[in-house]
């Protein structure tokens, strides 16, 4: 075959693609370039438009907020006159850290955003506070309107816009972010000009973006005796139904007493089919009414405190300190307002002391239920028979009340004494009992007589105000004592009666009512000399007022516990008797053992925890374990610790080795609860206050 004279000469079959595979990948570079100064173009005029739009943007920023739009008030006007000129400058001085390119456009724009924002904001705010100025005032001041206290708050914290002459408006630097500031006053100056500190005033700056939020606040009142009634409305048919039954069954005429009711037992299943017993169903009236322990921002709890009249909101300790002097922080109820809704937060003796209310609340509305529910079962008398025994009993009540009285003025020391700590326990039970907020949030702690004055001590809501009770004349003009006038023992009773007589007896009678039922029942005072048989005056050895003496508030303990001594509704079961008919026998006789562990802990604890003011959430599980000896655990709260804690039982089928053991621990549980009281760490309520033995002198 003849060669192809093509191809060149030297060159051989691998020469010539290679030449030709170079040829094909030579660059246009004038293509490219071309295509560069196209695509730079591009971006370049990319970035003007951004640029452009970042300009416009700006420009219609500054022209929104050099708006100011009308106002009612000079000082309004001037604020967002002031506020527009500083959120100027403001955007012109981001706009221009953008072009430097300390910034991006992305901050840049949200800087903006942000100012407009809150300026729009507040302009809606001040215009519009008159109107809700108004609207405040009305819901505040209508007996119609049930407002709360916490919208009360928020009113107050809102109402500080109605003051423009010491606010500034101050934009954060990082952010665009405005607050409404409260300046503080400058001890130098006079003037206004001092930046409180954020993290201890929180209540000097306000957000324009929450104003409206707040002004638009509102929360409906809550009355703890009123929660109450909602909570035992079905009480009534449970007494009304347990009576019937008993007495169809031959068994007596049912429940007789609200200790009867308490025990009854008979308040439905739980999901388990397990019977619910008074404590458990309470505790859900209590949990519905005020939130469980856990939830540290219930409403109806923060709002329950505040009515006690003990309890007060704030934002911040400094506030609190301001606008409550004298009164411990342990009452501030922190709220946030850093949203649109101010949130309380309680803690975890607020809590307590809430439902400790709410618990007051539920057993006086029981009491009440079941006392009202027994007598449409009794036998109807007329009804001036029973007027007429009403006004007998309250004559008579008076007159004992008036007689204690009496021994506390003129009586010898020893007997004055004793009736002083008689009457000192009665009203601090009264006291613990009743619906009233500042009654439950009072207690005497001493009553004392001297030569010229009677002194009661007491404490209400945290604070120790003391009565004097003069027994000579004072004179107004010098307002000292002029011993050379003494007083009678009616007028010092005058000045007394009401510190020591229930407010029940007391709220419905005049000092000279009460009197005048005293003496038509046949009691008067004391008095100094008698008449002998001969017609002499003489000494009366049964007066005493010259003598001193003095009571102090007296712990009772907590009765130590005996399963032996328990019995149900009926009085025909013991736990001891419920302890020995455990089937020791039965594989799962842990299982059935632990219920009647739980009942035992209840019962023997119950004084206990009426005493601590609230439940002890006592918990009982079983294991089986190898060996025959299985366990059986009580979880609660220590009352002296107020922790978490359990206690182990090994049960090996011993049911009387079990009811010692029980009953050894619920003593020590009580135990130490009364040697903590009596040494001061922990007294009734949860109150941590101190109370003494008598002291009869």
């Amino acid at each position: 075959m003849a060669e192809e004279t093509s191809r060149p000469s030297g060159a051989n079959k691998y020469s010539v693609y290679a030449q030709r595979s170079v040829d094909s990948t030579q660059v246009n570079w004038n293509e490219i370039s071309g295509q560069l100064v196209k695509g730079l173009d591009t971006i370049r005029a990319e970035r003007q438009a951004k640029k452009d739009e970042i300009e416009k943007a700006t420009q219609e920023s500054i022209e929104q907020l050099s708006q100011v739009p009308e106002t009612g008030t000079q000082e309004a006007a001037s604020l967002l006159i002031n506020a527009t000129s500083m959120s100027v400058e403001a955007v012109r001085t981001q706009n221009n850290l953008m072009k430097r390119g300390l910034i991006s456009p992305k901050d840049n724009m949200l800087f903006m955003q942000q100012q407009k924002t809150g300026y729009k904001s507040l302009s809606a705010a001040v215009k519009n506070w008159d109107d809700w100025a108004v609207e405040a005032r009305t819901r505040l001041e209508d007996p119609n309107i049930s407002s709360g206290n916490l919208e009360t708050f928020t009113n107050l914290q809102t109402e500080a816009l109605g003051n423009l002459r010491n606010k500034k408006l101050w934009t954060n630097p990082t952010n665009g972010k405005m607050q409404l500031v409260t300046m503080g006053k400058n001890s130098k100056s006079g003037l206004y000009d001092v930046m409180p500190d954020y993290e201890t005033r929180k209540q000097d700056y306000q957000d324009p973006n929450t104003m409206m939020d707040f002004m638009k606040y509102k929360n409906a009142g809550v009355d703890v005796n009123e929660l109450a009634k909602k909570q035992t409305a079905n009480i009534a048919e449970i007494v009304t139904a347990e009576r019937a039954r008993l007495t169809a069954l031959g068994g007596g005429g049912g429940i007789t007493s609200i200790e009867d009711f308490r025990q009854l037992g008979e308040f439905g299943k739980d999901e388990d089919g397990k019977t619910i017993t008074y404590d458990m169903w309470k505790k859900d009236q209590i949990d519905a009414m005020v939130g469980t322990a856990s939830d540290k921002s219930n409403l109806s709890a923060a709002e329950v405190l505040t009515n006690s009249g003990g309890y007060f909101f704030a934002q911040t300790e400094s506030q609190f300190k301001e606008e409550h002097p004298g009164i411990s922080t342990d009452r501030m109820i922190k709220v946030d307002m850093g949203t649109g809704q101010p949130v309380p937060t309680m803690n975890d003796a607020q809590m307590k002391q809430a439902r400790k209310l709410a618990d007051v609340a539920v057993e006086s509305q029981v009491s009440h239920i079941v006392k009202l529910t027994e007598g449409k079962g009794a036998q109807q008398k007329q009804q001036d028979t029973a007027n007429t025994t009403r006004v007998k009993e309250e004559e008579d009540r008076n007159k004992a009340y008036f007689k204690d009285i009496d021994k506390i003025i003129t009586a010898p020391a020893n007997e004055g004494a004793a009736v002083s700590q008689d009457r000192l326990t009665d009203m601090n039970q009264q006291f613990l009992n009743s619906t009233n907020a500042t009654d439950q949030n009072t207690k005497i702690n001493s009553i004392k007589r001297g030569a010229n004055e009677i002194v009661i001590d007491k404490t209400v809501r945290g604070v120790n105000k003391p009565v004097t009770v003069d027994k000579f004349f004072r004179d107004p003009k010098t307002d000292k004592l002029d011993l050379k006038r003494p007083l009678t023992s009616k007028e010092i009773a005058r000045q007394i009666y009401r510190e020591l007589i229930p407010r029940g007896a007391t709220e419905k009678m005049s000092f000279d009512d009460f009197y005048d039922s005293a003496i038509k029942s046949g009691m008067d005072f004391t008095p100094k000399m008698i008449e002998d048989e001969d017609g002499n005056m003489i000494p009366n050895k049964a007066y005493g007022a010259d003598e001193d003496f003095g009571t102090k508030t007296q712990i009772e303990k907590i009765s130590r516990y005996s399963s032996n001594d328990y019995t149900d509704l009926n009085q025909t079961k013991s736990m001891a008797l419920e302890f020995e008919a455990i089937p020791g026998s039965e594989d799962d006789s842990q299982e059935k053992a632990a219920p009647v562990v739980l009942k035992a802990f209840n019962q023997g604890l119950r004084n206990l925890e009426k005493a601590y003011g609230s439940t002890l959430g006592i918990k009982v599980d079983s294991k089986d374990e190898s060996g025959y000896t299985n366990s059986i655990t009580v979880k609660y709260k220590d009352p002296v610790t107020e922790k978490q804690t359990s206690h182990t039982f090994k049960y090996n089928e011993d049911n009387t080795k079990l009811q010692s053991e029980v009953d050894a621990k619920i003593n020590e549980i009580i135990d130490a609860y009364n040697t903590s009281r009596e040494s001061g760490k922990n007294t009734p309520g949860g109150s941590g206050g101190t109370e003494e033995k008598p002291d009869m002198g």
